[in-house]
């Protein structure tokens, strides 16, 4: 076979792997385990929740209450936004997916299958083993100058 030709297969192969990778991670924090990616969790670079920001602004009651219901209000477009990354990603995932299994034999069909399998198997173990972490690090008895 052409040295070219195995290269752009495997550049292909490489792209697509990273694609779908990708677009697992983002899925699993938007759509599977949502709550375990709170605002409080991800730390200073992100803008505060509404809490800190009645304390930090000084908010009174009403202002607070108008905070909310304009999150709430808009709480659907995000959803439906994320909805449809989350259909596009995957359609993408299946058309790259689709165009690869064309060029492979069906050996490597197998292989590639057992590769991602393997891959989604270890990503579910960080995951857990990640909550876990954070299971620990928000636990009650733990002392509260010690939790951050």
């Amino acid at each position: 076979m052409n040295n070219k030709f195995k290269f752009w297969i495997f550049l292909s192969l490489a792209g697509a792997f990273a694609a779908g990778a990708l677009g697992g991670i983002l899925a699993e924090r938007n759509f599977i385990h949502p709550r375990q990616h709170t605002r409080a969790e991800r730390g200073p670079n992100h803008p505060p929740d509404l809490e800190e920001m009645a304390r930090e602004l000084g908010l009174s009651p009403d202002q607070k209450e108008g905070i909310q219901q304009i999150f709430a209000k808009n709480d659907n477009r995000f959803k439906e936004l994320y909805t449809e990354m989350h259909n596009r990603l995957s359609a993408l995932r299946s058309e790259i997916k689709n165009q690869i299994d064309a060029v492979l034999t069906p050996e490597q069909r197998q292989k590639m299958e057992a590769i991602i399998s393997k891959h989604g198997e270890l990503r579910k173990k960080a995951s857990e083993q990640k909550d876990k972490e954070n299971e620990r690090e928000n636990s009650p008895d733990k002392p509260k100058g010690e939790r951050e």
